[in-house]
């Protein structure tokens, strides 16, 4: 533990725990036998296990964060050639609605799908996105967000206040067969609808947070407004392979890892980095 001041709470010198910015629990998702799971940015790709945390949070609110949405949801990700937990669950019930390829669901009304965990979780890690830099530029948080919105998810976080009329939570499972196994932290995407965006992925499910005027109206599909708690069922890996592909183009490739691919590919299977 280390001394510091609470990123959440807000309280002065507490006793701070060894926070993660995305649920331990996703990490092994990413392994495969004795193979590290690979990181990358725009600069380069690299093979670690290593996680992202660091002194954030007290312990109080370490259980806030944990009783709020992470301890429900960490058995529900998709599992790489196996059982997607939270999907099943989503389709045990007909969609309320369905456009071309995509659908929506009541998850509200679904016994098995407890919406305000849901909510709470994904508001969760964009807040820690919000209010410290993890891997990032140490100068700035990890995104960069008003002081009022991060306020609005400090209070609802804790349990002292809905979310505004100004923020509206998006949820996507993924309709995939095959569901892109992989993690992507919260980041700016381009507006939508006049309003601030940010997007986070974990293997099957997209969460999007807008920040606006008149965000819960615009956003017909806001799990947070509607008491049928929508969740969208659509395609979210091919999104999510397109935005990995275009990151990567230019990212640079440790020979180690390139080797690593290529005795993967003499074994028949087939491993691409992006392009």
């Amino acid at each position: 533990m280390k001394i510091g001041d609470c990123g959440l709470c807000l309280s002065k010198g507490v006793p701070l725990h060894l926070s993660h910015f995305m649920p331990r629990s996703l990490y092994p998702l990413f392994r495969a036998g004795n193979l590290h799971p690979v990181r990358f940015s725009a600069e380069k790709l690299e093979q670690t296990s290593k996680q992202v945390k660091d002194y954030v949070f007290c312990g109080d609110c370490e259980k806030v964060f944990n009783a709020g949405g992470e301890s429900w949801i960490h058995t529900l990700f998709a599992v790489f050639n196996g059982p997607f937990p939270l999907r099943e669950r989503l389709l045990k019930q007909a969609p309320i609605k369905e456009m071309g390829g995509t659908k929506l669901y009541a998850a509200a009304k679904n016994p098995e799908i407890d919406v305000p965990k849901l909510t709470h979780f994904g508001c969760g890690v964009f807040f820690k996105a919000a209010v410290y830099p993890w891997h990032g530029d140490p100068s700035r948080p990890y995104i960069l967000m008003e002081p009022g919105g991060i306020d609005a998810l400090r209070q609802y976080l804790l349990g002292k206040a809905d979310l505004p009329k100004t923020m509206a939570l998006g949820v996507t499972v993924d309709s995939a067969p095959g569901v892109w196994q992989q993690m992507i932290e919260p980041y700016p995407i381009a507006p939508v609808l006049g309003l601030m965006s940010y997007l986070f992925y974990v293997p099957g499910i997209a969460f999007q947070l807008f920040i606006g005027e008149g965000a819960q109206e615009k956003v017909w599909t806001c799990i947070n407004s509607s008491p049928d708690g929508p969740v969208m069922y659509e395609n979210v890996s091919l999104t999510m392979r397109n935005t990995s592909r275009m990151v990567l183009k230019d990212a640079e490739r440790p020979q180690k890892l390139l080797d690593m691919v290529a005795d993967l590919g003499k074994k028949g299977l087939n491993v691409h980095l992006g392009g």
